[in-house]
């Protein structure tokens, strides 16, 4: 009995000893690795102003090596995550939209076929409406397009046309194309209708030809299906169908020059060309050709306007005490709110639904006469994209520019899609084109 006991305690002082022995190695193990780090999250320098702050944020710049393939870091294993910002074309480009078409889509299925056999069964589908970005690459006058929902770009169209100024895409099938001619000041108009090469390719074929339209500024409607013009050195105003073959006289002033916006299908606005050095005014139109028109706003210096698609609100810009200023103006109730940040209102677009302005906001506002001297390229800004609340005027950041892209961007004709899930937006200094996901 005795004996028993003994052995008892032995294989007891053993096991402690055992498991003593394990655990001490375990915990000098643990003591040499390296400890784990956590980036700081707030990138700020308080040397900035609360609208040139950096802006720590998750999302990235899609990049890519020269072969064109997604850039990757070997000694870095990670989730990929689709990144929000992504330089969609790297060249040059002359226009660009959303437009909607059906795409037909292949769907796999199982079913039992057998207790034992599980065949694949492929079911066309037609998706209906899906939202595309087309480019027109100026460099060829070659059409891109790209799925809104992702990055892949596919040519559609092989015609070319180099060398063109402005290009609107009314639809799927149809742009209307300025360029000018013979390196003069003589801008020609052009209509482009696309057509498939057969039912089920991707590719289009181009048939071309010239409208008739003596004019320097043109504002489309791709709603409406309709462009709006002052001819040159008259102050009398057009509204003509895309392809130039119906027009109507729609105003007739004294002024000539005149920048005008075509809102919605029932609303034209008229801009006195923005200067630093005069006073400018603010109009509307009725599309219905009747000529009539009411006066909105104005006698400011560096009057430059945007309305909003409702035709309810306008930003707009006014040269006071020599600075630049910012603000937003209700049509009806007449309020105005100030924008506490200035910007050039040719750097915003309103959201679909007029209830967000989105505009890219310079780090530094340098001293000049504006907007002549951006105009002119006489002064070039680093921009980070802010969204404004139109009725408090408040800012939400949107894109981080200067935190995600290793050169400053100008930014320029920027356009929000009909659902108010993607940005689009320029480089003034490149004409790069570059796409941002509003919805993430």
């Amino acid at each position: 009995m005795q004996n028993n006991i003994k052995k008892i305690i032995i294989i007891s002082t053993l096991l402690v000893l055992v498991v003593g022995v394990f655990f001490g190695f375990k915990f000098y193990q643990n003591s040499k690795k390296p400890q784990s780090y956590t980036a700081p999250t707030n990138n700020t320098d308080s040397a900035r102003t609360p609208f040139q702050t950096k802006v720590s944020t998750s999302t990235g710049v899609e990049t890519v090596t020269e072969d064109g393939e997604p850039a990757t870091n070997p000694e870095i294993n990670t989730v990929a995550t689709k990144p929000r910002l992504v330089q969609l074309w790297k060249e040059p480009v002359s226009g660009f939209d959303f437009v909607f078409k059906d795409i037909e889509a292949i769907s796999t299925s199982t079913s039992n076929a057998t207790s034992s056999i599980i065949k694949s069964i492929q079911n066309k589908k037609v998706l209906k409406n899906q939202q595309f970005i087309y480019l027109w690459d100026r460099k060829t006058g070659h059409i891109y397009e790209n799925l809104a929902s992702t990055s892949d770009i596919v040519k559609i169209s092989n015609y070319t046309l180099p060398g063109a100024e402005e290009v609107y895409f009314a639809d799927n099938s149809s742009a209307v194309i300025r360029k000018l001619e013979n390196d003069n000041d003589l801008i020609s108009t052009s209509y482009m209708k696309l057509t498939k090469e057969f039912s089920t390719s991707t590719a289009y074929t181009a048939a071309v030809r010239d409208i008739n339209i003596d004019s320097n500024n043109i504002s489309f409607s791709s709603t409406a299906k309709r462009l709006f013009y002052f001819i040159n050195r008259t102050g009398r105003g057009v509204i003509a169908s895309i392809d130039g073959s119906t027009r109507t006289n729609a105003i007739s002033t004294t002024i000539s020059e005149w920048l005008s916006q075509y809102v919605n299908k029932d609303l034209i606005v008229l801009t006195t060309k923005p200067s630093a050095y005069f006073k400018g005014y603010l109009f509307s139109l009725n599309t219905s050709g009747t000529g009539k028109n009411t006066y909105i706003l104005g006698e400011k210096y560096g009057f430059n306007t945007l309305v909003s698609p409702d035709g309810k609100k306008v930003i707009y810009n006014e040269i006071l005490n020599n600075n630049l200023e910012t603000f937003i103006y209700d049509v009806k109730s007449k309020n105005i709110t100030y924008v506490t940040q200035a910007t050039i209102v040719d750097k915003c677009a309103w959201s679909a639904d007029s209830k967000q302005v989105y505009c890219a906001i310079p780090q530094k506002l340098y001293q000049a006469a504006y907007p002549d001297a951006w105009y002119k390229n006489e002064v070039l800004f680093s921009d980070n994209i802010w969204s404004i609340n139109p009725e408090t005027g408040s800012f939400t950041v949107t894109i981080p520019l200067q935190d995600q892209v290793p050169a400053s961007i100008d930014v320029y004709k920027m356009v929000v899609s009909p659902d108010n899930r993607h940005l689009l937006f320029q480089d003034k200094n490149t004409l790069t084109l570059w796409k941002y996901d509003l919805v993430y």
